[in-house]
């Protein structure tokens, strides 16, 4: 029985291990033309030129938004139980905190630093010529994920420490059925309307040293539920569980609604009306995020545990490295779309995909020679 249990701990990690790699490269993927607007005059007009890359752009963005963050949450919830009990309770907490904690310290003070600093050495950036008191220095940025983690997990420990009870498995109850995902992705659905629709307070917010929380703070309870999922579907297998039928339904459900959001944001491309048309369906599409968003992680589960040879042991190494990548990504996608630029690119199709390309195989890489270093290993 020992054994039975090694082997499906292995199995679990290897696939969840691969699906974290795809969701860091589409992270940076999205990524691109945000940080091309903001790091480029000569960028952002060759954005605002492209009405069909920027509708092809917001729907890309809002697709892989129902999905990527929420199971990289879902799959820190499953792992965590598990962690708990290998390493006990303050162990794990005093590890998991330096292994969070220094990475958040590190990215605020320096790393996210590195861009604006950098505008100020490059003549068509719009901090070209700015005073350093004026730069937005010491955000949070996209390691707001980090924060939002600690915080998590200091509540799961809290919670395991209040109940002391140890964590084990029971593979006989079942996996919650297609009633129980609909309405909670209903119900998720309408705190998602309702915390988008205060669209002052996130715009306020991302002025703001925590900026991040700006741009993903509306969906914290959906973040929360998935991360709580994932600790109570550790103690079922729940994920190695999922019943073909229903993700593949509901896969082929959020495809069709993917494809409405596209076909609605092309209407608009050539009146360049994006902004007005993305206030006015806001409460819809935030209504979607989960019940489309279920689709694609029911899916993502399904088929990668089911096809682990695709990519193997390369991709689950990458996904070993996700963290690191997720860390550093930015300032090299700075240099990715910066060099491509300036060397003469000017198509935004062709730099957009090259510069993604570039940054995710250069943010890896970048991650896997850090972590070849005992000491930084530890950490991320």
């Amino acid at each position: 029985m020992a054994q039975i249990n090694s082997n499906n701990q292995d199995h679990r990690i290897l696939f969840l291990d691969q699906i974290k790699a795809i969701m860091i490269a589409l992270v940076i993927a999205t990524h691109t033309a945000l940080l091309g607007r903001l790091a480029s005059t000569g960028v952002n007009e060759i954005i605002q030129s492209a009405p069909i890359f920027i509708s092809l752009n917001l729907w890309f963005t809002w697709v892989c938004n129902t999905f990527y963050m929420n199971i990289l949450f879902l799959i820190s919830g499953y792992l965590l139980p598990s962690s708990i009990k290998r390493r006990g309770l303050g162990n794990f907490f005093f590890k998991r905190l330096i292994r969070l904690g220094i990475p958040l310290t590190a990215a605020v003070f320096l790393i996210n630093n590195l861009l604006p600093l950098a505008g100020l050495l490059v003549p068509d950036s719009p901090a070209f010529g700015q005073s350093l008191d004026t730069l937005p220095l010491y955000r949070i940025g996209p390691q707001w994920f980090l924060l939002v983690l600690i915080s998590f997990n200091a509540i799961y420990c809290l919670w395991a420490w209040l109940r002391k009870s140890n964590f084990s498995t029971d593979r006989k109850q079942s996996v919650p059925g297609w009633r129980s995902w609909l309405i909670s992705a209903t119900i998720l659905g309408v705190i998602e309307a309702i915390m988008g629709s205060n669209t002052e307070f996130w715009t306020r917010l991302k002025d703001t040293n925590l900026d991040g929380l700006g741009y993903q703070g509306m969906h914290l309870w959906t973040y929360a539920f998935l991360f709580a999922l994932g600790c109570k579907a550790a103690s079922h297998h729940w994920l190695e569980r999922i019943n073909k039928h229903l993700a593949f339904r509901w896969f082929q459900g959020s495809l069709l609604a993917s494809f409405a959001v596209l076909a609605l944001m092309l209407t608009s491309a050539d009146g360049g009306s994006h902004e007005g048309l993305l206030n006015q369906a806001w409460p819809v599409l935030s209504f979607l995020i989960p019940l489309v968003g279920w689709g694609y992680i029911a899916i993502f589960l399904h088929w990668k545990q089911h096809h682990e040879s695709i990519g193997g042991t390369w991709l689950a190494k990458a996904g070993g490295d996700s963290f690191g990548a997720y860390l550093i990504h930015m300032p090299i996608l700075y240099i990715a779309i910066m060099s491509i630029y300036l060397l003469g690119l000017k198509d935004i199709w062709l730099l957009s995909l090259s510069a993604t390309f570039l940054a995710i195989i250069l943010s890896f890489w970048g991650s896997h020679l850090l972590r070849s270093v005992s000491l930084i290993r530890r950490i991320i």
